[in-house]
């Protein structure tokens, strides 16, 4: 038992470590399990799927964020929406959606609802807006 305390003393550090990754596996663990499945992609992805599929995007940013400039194609649904309950529903659950997150933020509340409403493939543009223009993609 001494052992085990002084190896702690002198190496206190590599303690935090492993308490660190423990609580980044538990996160994501949480995350997976209370948010549902999404998979974050990038612009040229966005693109891609656009072009093979027929794609449900959903811009999460407010109503006047949206109005000032968003992807062509893309339907504005603000994120408290979702956790309200005000949202209607999807047009057609089998098309694969793309969320476009405000500020980049993770919505967790709007993965789990639409893994409930029976949407099966969830993207998230994780770069959103910015990283459209960026690419020099057209608003």
């Amino acid at each position: 038992m001494e052992n085990i305390s002084q190896l702690l003393i002198n190496y206190w550090w590599l303690g935090l470590l492993l308490l660190g990754l423990v609580m980044f596996l538990s996160f994501k663990k949480m995350a997976k399990t209370f948010g549902g499945d999404a998979i974050e992609i990038k612009a040229d992805q966005v693109v891609k799927l656009i072009e093979e599929n027929q794609v449900t995007m959903i811009d999460l940013a407010e109503k006047t964020t949206f109005e000032k400039g968003h992807i062509p194609g893309a339907v504005n649904m603000p994120g408290i929406t979702f956790i309200d309950g005000s949202v209607g529903e999807l047009d057609d659950k089998t098309k694969p959606v793309i969320l476009i997150p405000m500020k980049g933020l993770i919505p967790m509340p709007v993965i789990e609802y639409l893994n409930n409403a029976g949407v099966t493939e969830v993207y998230i543009f994780k770069g959103g807006l910015k990283e459209w223009k960026d690419t020099g993609l057209p608003l």
